[in-house]
């Protein structure tokens, strides 16, 4: 079963960085079904005290997962990048990843793993 699950999330990171040239930790959680799109937005909104509260997984099955998504992206060779997420609208209000506000854990989450070649083969693609 955690062979099968690690697969799943494996091809979604894969097939994130195929069709864009980078993954998200919030978009691979949407893909592999532990966040759904309408929680995701009411959390972009500002609606929810933190990402994990919109999450279908316990605070430790979550470590699990954003543990094997960056062993994964450095698996692949992805540049991590650290980002600034904020309340839609409102670029002076952060959003919140945790219920501790663990700075490791705020920064895991907020990092996207890109693939900068693919990026730009995309966006050559896009002309």
């Amino acid at each position: 079963m955690a062979d099968r699950r690690a697969e799943k999330l494996a091809a979604e990171i894969e097939r994130e960085v195929d069709e864009r040239g980078w993954c998200t930790i919030p978009d691979v959680l949407i893909g592999i079904g532990m966040l759904s799109e309408r929680k995701y937005e009411e959390w972009r909104k500002g609606n929810l005290f933190c990402l994990e509260d919109g999450c279908s997984a316990s605070l430790s099955q979550l470590h699990s997962v954003l543990t094997a998504i960056k062993a994964h992206a450095e698996e692949l060779g992805l540049k991590p990048s650290v980002n600034r997420y904020s309340v839609d609208g409102r670029p002076s209000v952060p959003l919140r990843f945790t219920k501790s506000g663990d700075v490791v854990r705020e920064r895991l989450y907020s990092t996207h793993y890109l693939d900068p070649w693919r990026a730009q083969e995309i966006r050559r693609s896009r002309r």
